[in-house]
């Protein structure tokens, strides 16, 4: 059995989800997927989920996102 987690929308669509997207030339889809990947809580099951890899000050922001829902 898979545990689901529950992602606000309100989170893909923040301001700061959608400059991180705009950088990265992505979806703010791809941007959560890649912070969840990145914190292990969710598995990338034999591939990437993502071109891409947050820097460290990005998953900090995501983090102090994450907490306000």
């Amino acid at each position: 059995m898979e545990n689901q987690m529950d992602i606000p929308v309100a989170l893909y669509e923040d301001e700061v989800v959608s400059f991180l997207a705009d950088r990265y030339h992505c979806t703010p889809n791809e941007i959560v997927q890649c912070f969840l990947a990145q914190e292990g809580r969710i598995e990338k099951a034999g591939e990437k989920l993502s071109s891409f890899i947050l820097e460290e000050n990005e998953m900090e922001i995501m983090r102090g996102l994450c907490s306000l829902f």
